[in-house]
């Protein structure tokens, strides 16, 4: 890995005059709409056409039952007009009918003329044929011989209700009513008009029942121009909301038709359905570009984890990259001993460690080696550790035994003023004869692979240096073939598990293999088999003259 984090490194983007490094120039993205964005979208917008749509039709049948209701309003108000008109011509024809005295009905009848109608006849029925026989008022439209009054006073005759017609002109129009009533063998038919607007059109009081409406009547069942009575508008037909009724007239059929002028059932019940248009809508597109701004910011959040796992993985490589350049670059290889090392930094941090490990050929045919671990990380740390390593390397060279090299080594270290301390194993081999001489400082005892068995050597452990400077050293004689590991305790130190419990671990995994590599190799798969959350450095040292 360290390999390819170098190559990353050494192939960045060079720095400019000023330091900074010149990035490629990109040309700003276009950025398009997010498929959940569409989808928040269209769902909004769904949802309201559906809620607007509801809220209208709603509005709508609400509004068109209140016109409904205007409607028969109005139609009962009209259908009581012809109850008062056969009543007042009515009795007329009753009372001559009944009396035979003209002058009573003539009387009677000038009762309601000029107020009621504009004028009135009296005819007298004889062998079915109409004489006029009182006349009131002023002059009517429809003439007393012609065909429409002929048919009018049959009907009159045939039925025992009001008759009813409508006489038009170009600027006039009335309408004829007549009524017939025989007793003993007389018959009369009182016959009387009255007015309609001339123009068709009516103006009504601000204060009518009818004001807020748009209304027409047509005589008939046709809403035609020619039947049109009377509206209040200046164009037909009406629009919106309209609603339509039959009106009993006599022997006739009216027809009403209304529309309100504006919302019967309110102006907000109006717009209820426009206001919850303009808020979804609203709210849609709201929610539409929270929802876009949410996916475009995870889309950098996950771009952000990417770049900083890349980061991450550049500076643990060129932390391991410093680490192993503090350490030795190559091994020696003296006759008689096999030396084999593995280094594996830690999966926990970035910073750089503070392990080491060193293997140095005396003059006098021994071997010195050592091997440590410099409290915390960092950069602080692994200054410390370099510095202890060539320190060592030079007392080492002076020809002084383990113990004076840890003492001397004490006296250059102090926790209070550097903030470290180091734990470490020095020792010597000498390659004639396999003695082998240690001094430990607070480090955990070197493991001896034997034919048989790992054991843990017993050195008496002196304190870390940077805290004390008592030290001594222990004597041992390696048999030929006898294999000494030392270890760093990222080794053997595990959570919840204690650090004896570690070493014992570490005895059963070691035994004798005909290759010290392989030996390494398993040592390290039993005891770490997912890599080690702290740098680990393992020293292999086989005796074989």
């Amino acid at each position: 890995m360290s390999e390819v984090v170098l190559d990353k490194v050494m192939s960045a983007p060079a720095a400019g005059p000023t330091g900074a490094t010149e990035a490629p120039v990109r040309k700003p993205e276009r950025h398009r709409p997010h498929t959940l964005s569409i989808l928040v979208l269209i769902c909004g917008l769904l949802v309201t056409a559906g809620l607007c749509t509801v809220s209208r039709l709603n509005y709508l049948h609400s509004e068109q039952r209140q016109v409904n209701v205007q409607v028969e309003l109005t139609a009962d108000a009209l259908a009581a007009a012809p109850v008062d008109v056969q009543r007042r011509i009515g009795r007329p024809a009753l009372l001559a009918a009944a009396t035979g005295q003209l002058s009573l009905a003539t009387a009677e009848m000038s009762k309601s003329v000029p107020d009621t109608f504009v004028g009135a006849r009296i005819f007298r029925i004889d062998n079915g044929a109409p004489t006029l026989v009182s006349s009131l008022g002023g002059a009517l439209l429809l003439g007393v011989d012609s065909a429409q009054s002929t048919q009018l006073l049959k009907s009159a005759i045939a039925s025992s209700t009001l008759a009813v017609t409508r006489i038009a002109t170009a600027t006039a129009q009335n309408f004829g009513y007549a009524f017939a009533s025989s007793i003993a063998g007389r018959t009369y038919v009182a016959y009387a008009e009255s007015t309609l607007p001339g123009n068709r059109r009516l103006i009504l009081p601000s204060n009518s029942l009818l004001s807020n409406l748009n209304f027409a009547v047509y005589f008939g069942k046709d809403k035609t121009p020619a039947n049109l009575i009377e509206t209040n508008v200046d164009h037909l037909p009406l629009h919106g909301t309209v609603g339509q009724a039959p009106i009993p007239f006599g022997d006739q059929v009216l027809t009403a038709v209304i529309s309100p002028r504006s919302p019967l059932l309110g102006t907000f019940a109006a717009s209820v359905a426009w206001i919850i248009l303009g808020a979804g809508i609203l709210l849609t597109l709201i929610m539409t570009v929270l929802t876009e701004r949410l996916v475009r910011r995870r889309a950098v959040a996950e771009q952000l984890a990417t770049v900083t796992g890349q980061l991450y993985e550049t500076e643990r490589g060129v932390a391991e990259i410093l680490q192993t350049s503090l350490l030795p670059q190559y091994l020696p290889r003296p006759p008689g001993l096999e030396i084999a090392i593995r280094y594996l930094a830690g999966t926990e941090g970035i910073n750089v460690g503070g392990d080491w490990y060193d293997v140095i050929s005396l003059n006098d045919g021994r071997m010195f080696f050592t091997i440590g671990d410099v409290s915390g990380r960092g950069l602080s740390a692994a200054t410390m550790m370099s510095r202890l390593r060539h320190t060592i390397t030079a007392y080492a060279m002076e020809g002084h035994d383990p113990a004076i090299v840890l003492t001397k080594l004490s006296g250059l270290v102090d926790l209070g003023r550097d903030g470290h301390f180091a734990t470490l194993i020095c020792g010597t081999i000498d390659l004639d004869n396999g003695i082998a001489t240690f001094a430990n400082a607070g480090h955990p005892p070197l493991v001896l692979v034997s034919r048989e068995r790992g054991a843990p050597v017993a050195i008496p452990v002196g304190p870390p240096v940077g805290v004390g400077k008592q030290y001594t050293v222990t004597t041992l004689a390696l048999s030929r073939g006898d294999v000494l590991l030392a270890y760093t305790d990222g080794l053997i130190e595990r959570r919840g598990q204690s650090v004896e419990a570690g070493i014992r671990a570490l005895c059963l995994a070691a035994h004798q293999t005909p290759d010290l590599e392989a030996l390494l190799d398993t040592v390290l798969t039993v005891m770490s088999p997912q890599g080690a959350a702290d740098d680990t450095a393992v020293l292999g040292l086989r005796w074989n003259p």
